[in-house]
């Protein structure tokens, strides 16, 4: 009789809860990095409008980016076979930087988005913020798609297949 892969992350696994919120929230930033950064590229007669959307989208998104980030700091990162205590290491670090970026992008939005109409300093010192979080993030992310990718193409362990299904129990 098999065993079920686990809900919650084990030592060597993310669990589906892990691999459900690193999907979502991907789609999440993906939708609104592009719907952000449109804005600068429209005609200013479109610009309230796709700011408005993307503000909708993020607030609706809100509860489960924080809880994204709250999860990874609940649960253990999972060591994946086959992986050096050094690239288990820098995996742990890089993703609590992606994560400390987007609690930066989830803070400084809300605020920024509050404090427009008074146009004051405060939503223009979260405007840079989340203009600097935003640009580090799709950095960040671009690292993390390109490591991912080298280890598909390059290294002997489980980095891939882990974040699309748990392991099984042994």
């Amino acid at each position: 009789m098999s065993k079920i892969p686990s809900l919650h992350d084990q030592p060597d696994s993310f669990g589906w809860i892990s691999i459900a919120l690193h999907w979502v929230t991907a789609i999440a930033i993906c939708l609104l990095w592009f719907l952000g950064n449109s804005i600068s590229y429209l005609p200013v007669t479109e610009v309230d409008d796709r700011r408005a959307l993307h503000i909708a989208i993020g607030l609706s998104v809100w509860a489960l980016l924080a809880g994204r980030i709250l999860w990874r700091f609940l649960s253990p990162h999972p060591h994946v076979r086959g992986q050096t205590e050094l690239t288990h290491k820098i995996a742990r670090i890089a993703h609590t930087v992606i994560l400390a970026t987007l609690a930066v992008m989830i803070i400084s939005g809300p605020i920024m988005a509050w404090s427009l109409a008074d146009n004051s300093e405060l939503a223009n010192i979260a405007l840079m913020f989340h203009s600097f979080a935003a640009t580090a993030l799709l950095i960040l992310v671009v690292l993390h798609v390109l490591a991912a990718l080298k280890h598909l193409m390059f290294h002997d362990d489980e980095t891939i297949v882990r974040i699309f299904v748990p392991r099984n129990p042994d």
